[in-house]
């Protein structure tokens, strides 16, 4: 009895979203930037948030990061309400905005270290939790490093480790490649992918390769309201991958151990231990593409992941002339 009592609890907990907004509206002034806005995120998801510049993006990653408080509508954490009141909430949400905040007269290590000081980390875990983000960010060697001396690609490591420091179950990421070159893009998204396994991730950007390569599910920020794209428009399906090992045969294997429905060609050799990988997911659901990234990630040195981004447009395009054509003439 008390068994399936604690299997019934376990089973609903996994059923609640790590976050909800629920008609969530605010203005500046006399603009409505949000109106009625409903987001619910499941753990394991990466949801991409598009629009363009000005639509609310970064005012919606506010608000779920309790930074921002809306004039109306609610946020939840887990199912628990996040009020002003209840500032502890806010530690289980990790959150990178645009512009990273580092502060570069400190050492990398002595930032990281404040910074879980400030989510409420006592000593002894401090130290490990920051000594596993320096592992895992591969930080390391420039640890004792000034951070105003860093390139653009560590400050963008440093800004995911610090979002990650208190093992968050929430993760809101505003623009995170914006600006990086073509090599550092390629190194933030597996960063992501790694960092997704566990929790919730919202990724705010205008770019739709990105939503293409990472994201799980696409919503559309339009007049304040959020559009969810037609999931199997959107949901591209043919994957290529660069991945660099000795033998890409496990690589494949681990991938058909995720999902039998996959679809690997004959790994193509671009060199000494450089592989194409031609993917193809299983039609009607089955495994996501952070999972599949997750996999390469884990399993082979991944240098490129990109996916078919013509379905997606197709779907954008489908979702905006559907509201050209509800619009009041």
């Amino acid at each position: 009895m008390h068994e399936a009592r604690g299997a019934a609890r376990l089973i609903d907990s996994r059923a609640i979203p790590v976050l909800k907004l629920r008609d969530v509206a605010k203005r500046y002034r006399r603009r409505v930037v949000l109106d009625g806005l409903d987001l619910a995120l499941g753990r394991g998801e990466i949801v991409g948030l598009l629009g363009p510049n000005g639509s609310g993006k970064t005012t919606t990653l506010r608000i779920a990061a309790g930074l921002l408080w809306p004039d109306r509508g609610a946020v939840e954490v887990a199912g628990e309400p996040l009020t002003p009141e209840r500032p502890a909430l806010r530690t289980r949400i990790g959150y990178l905005p645009e512009r990273v905040p580092l502060y570069d007269p400190m050492t990398v290590r002595g930032y990281l270290d404040f910074v879980a000081g400030a989510r409420g980390l006592a000593s002894t875990r401090r130290r490990a939790a920051v000594a596993d983000a320096l592992t895992a960010f591969d930080l390391e060697a420039v640890a004792g490093r000034v951070i105003g001396y860093l390139s653009k690609g560590f400050r963008q490591r440093i800004g995911l480790a610090q979002a990650l420091i208190a093992a968050p179950d929430v993760l809101l990421l505003d623009e995170p490649t914006n600006g990086l070159d073509p090599f550092q893009i390629i190194e933030a998204r597996a960063m992501i992918v790694r960092a997704s396994e566990g929790r919730g991730v919202i990724f705010s950007t205008h770019i739709l390769q990105e939503v293409a390569a990472l994201c799980t599910r696409v919503v559309y920020l339009h007049g304040g309201r959020l559009v969810t794209l037609n999931p199997a428009a959107s949901a591209a399906r043919r994957l290529r991958a660069v991945i660099v090992c000795t033998d890409p045969a496990p690589v494949v294997d681990a991938l058909r151990d995720l999902d039998a429905g996959i679809g690997v060609r004959v790994p193509h050799a671009l060199g000494t231990r450089r592989w194409q990988l031609d993917i193809e997911l299983a039609a009607g659901g089955g495994a996501s593409r952070a999972a599949v990234a997750r996999v390469l990630a884990t399993t082979a040195e991944l240098e490129s992941f990109a996916a078919d981004a013509f379905e997606l447009e197709a779907a954008l395009e489908q979702a905006l002339a559907g509201l050209a054509d509800a619009a009041p003439a």
